[in-house]
């Protein structure tokens, strides 16, 4: 990675194969044609750049980016909660984890092969012996920084040890982080933490899981997080981990689309608030993943970001971690470089692979943007990787949302240019 100071902030870019990916401190994203290295390396602006923009990308077999953009580095899977929705089995620490020095070693790792944000997750990262120090290396090596907690051990005392700058927590309430708790005072705990590491100087938002449980509820979360300047990022239930042995009682049914999707939407139109004036972060940069995703036909697991567990199982992303499925190898055995830059089976994988599946689907034409064609979530449905990842909510849910969508400005003032595919 290159960082180049500018007026208003680093600007971070990568050579690939075709050019290079360029994130500004803005938030934008582009891909540029090999002759805007010298555009970059004066720190120019977007505008300056836009004549060295890709014309078209050239997707080749096994695309992925020599240097994913973002990691989520997993420091324990150990946790005082034990969600019935956890993706990645919370509550007990895995085998053989890492020690400090070691993800310290793989903090350097990143850094040095150019990786921009490190999402520190868990289990509950703040349970780490080594939590504070992590987070200070990452930063002192550049790498923007997302944490993701529950919130509780969120004291005064503990983000005083935190830098801030470059560092966006982002605390679960979604109504299953109880424990022996009443859902109100769990919120009330949440909320505190969130609310008093932005006193503190800290970038903060909400993560939420939204299922059928608190479908009644996403509408007073969201006017609460307005109310209260807090960004929201929601994902929907999904089976994996301990969600698979909870799928009954969590799933979204049918009936609930139309709540699902009016929150949904209010969440993006927020959100975009929130990365105009943020810029580039965790988020918007995982955002862009969705847009490549997109325009390669093609998941962006492995192939502009990855999962690190606790133990150094590498995966292509969160949900094959949950599902334990598609690892290309393990940091201690090989360097987290040396394993990105080695061949991974899912790097063969494109939507082609769902052609059959998804033949007479309503969401298989382009007005439609399906993220289920995913191996790991046909895996957790299906038990093999090519099947239907969505579930009948799912589906209706993206119709919906893509209408409401369409009918709002948010639809074409968001987003990175898509760049057309060659030889494909």
């Amino acid at each position: 990675m290159t960082l180049i100071p500018t007026p208003s902030g680093l600007l971070r870019f990568n050579e690939e194969y075709f050019g290079y990916v360029v994130g500004y401190p803005s938030g934008d994203i582009v891909l540029a044609q090999p002759s805007a290295r010298s555009v970059l390396e004066g720190g120019g602006d977007l505008e300056a750049l836009k004549p060295h923009l890709l014309s078209n990308l050239d997707v080749r077999t096994n695309f992925h980016l020599n240097t994913p953009p973002l990691v989520w580095l997993e420091l324990t899977r150990r946790c005082n909660l034990t969600c019935s929705h956890c993706y990645i089995d919370g509550g007990h620490a895995r085998d053989n984890e890492l020690s400090t020095d070691q993800l310290a070693a793989i903090i350097d790792d990143l850094a040095d092969m150019g990786v921009w944000a490190v999402a520190i997750t868990g289990g509950e990262p703040t349970l780490h012996s080594g939590f504070v120090e992590l987070v200070r290396h990452a930063r002192r090596r550049n790498l923007l920084v997302g944490i993701a907690t529950h919130g509780l051990h969120l004291s005064e005392a503990l983000l005083k040890e935190l830098p801030t700058d470059g560092v966006i927590i982002s605390v679960s309430i979604d109504d299953l982080h109880v424990a022996n708790r009443k859902p109100d005072s769990e919120f009330r705990a949440a909320a505190r933490a969130l609310l008093l590491s932005r006193e503190m100087g800290f970038e903060v938002n909400v993560m939420t899981n939204t299922h059928r449980k608190n479908i009644d509820k996403l509408e007073d979360l969201i006017r609460w997080a307005q109310e209260h300047d807090v960004s929201v990022r929601s994902v929907p239930f999904s089976p994996l981990g301990r969600g698979k042995r909870h799928r009954r009682e969590l799933e979204n049914r049918i009936e609930d689309v139309e709540k699902a999707a009016r929150f949904w939407l209010e969440e993006c139109q927020w959100e975009h608030a929130y990365h105009e004036r943020v810029g580039l972060c965790v988020g918007s940069i995982f955002n862009y993943g969705l847009s490549l995703a997109y325009m390669t036909r093609r998941c962006s697991s492995g192939r502009y970001l990855a999962y690190i567990c606790s133990d150094g199982t590498v995966y292509p992303c969160t949900m094959c971690a949950g599902e334990q499925i598609l690892s290309p190898g393990k940091v201690g055995e090989r360097s987290f470089s040396d394993i990105w830059r080695s061949n991974w089976e899912i790097r063969q994988f494109s939507w082609d692979n769902f052609r059959a599946t998804c033949e007479g689907c309503v969401l298989d034409n382009e007005n439609y943007y399906c993220a289920s064609r995913c191996p790991a979530m046909s895996h957790a449905r299906h038990g093999k990787f090519f099947s239907c990842g969505a579930s009948d909510f799912e589906i209706a849910s993206t119709v919906v949302r893509t209408a409401m969508l369409n009918a709002t400005d948010l639809a074409t003032s968001t987003g990175a240019p898509l760049v057309p595919l060659k030889g494909e």
